[in-house]
Parts: structure tokens; C-alpha cells; sequence
């Protein structure tokens, strides 16, 4: 009685598992993937340029040639960046740490 169970459990296996050609569908050709282009059409992109100079690394930032920003990579050491002061021509270094912001609100005048 078991062979049984098991000649008709792999019969209906065996029947299920079968393709027809029916059941095939044709698919189109797939056209090739795009090209992949790496220029960019943003206007106010950074240029960056990277300088080695006895082991360290200065990133120089750049918008409409007018350097703003620089990430300097000393040999041995962290990172630490220089920015443009907005109000005058001195330099600002910030490290990688977390900035303090301390407010630089004019409250009384004398």
C-alpha cells in the first residue's frame, strides 16, 4: 500500500513539473544599457584639486575659481579644514570634531 502512495505521488510530481511549449513566451531583444556619463550640468559645482606635498595632502575647493575651502591631511595626523572668513580675507580652521557654536548676538551697546 505505501509503494502505491509513493508511485502515485511521484506520478502526479512527474506530471506537474512538465513545460509545454504553450506556456513559452518569445521576449524582445533587450536594447543595451545607456552610456554612462560622469560630466555634470551643475553650474556651481566645486572643483577640487588635490596637491602632495611631503606627504600631506591639501584639497583645495574652488567655485568660479575663487577658493573657499581647504581640507589638509597632514602625514600622521587628522584632518583638519581652513575656510574662508566671509567678512575679511583670514583663514578659519575647523577640525573634524564637533563645532561649539557660540552665539555672537549684540545685545546692549554702551
Amino acid at each position: 500500500m505505501k509503494n502505491l502512495f509513493w508511485i502515485i505521488c511521484l506520478f502526479v510530481l512527474g506530471f506537474s513539473s512538465i513545460s509545454f511549449a504553450e506556456d513559452t513566451e518569445i521576449l524582445e531583444d533587450v536594447p543595451p544599457p545607456p552610456s554612462i556619463s560622469y560630466d555634470s550640468n551643475y553650474v556651481d559645482e566645486p572643483e577640487v584639486t588635490i596637491k602632495k606635498k611631503d606627504g600631506e595632502f591639501i584639497e583645495e575647493y574652488r567655485v568660479n575659481g575663487q577658493l573657499y575651502m581647504m581640507r589638509v591631511t597632514p602625514k600622521n595626523m587628522p584632518a583638519y579644514y581652513l575656510y574662508k572668513d566671509t567678512s575679511g580675507s583670514d583663514w578659519i580652521r575647523y577640525d573634524d570634531m564637533e563645532l561649539a557654536i557660540i552665539p555672537q548676538w549684540v545685545i546692549l551697546t554702551f
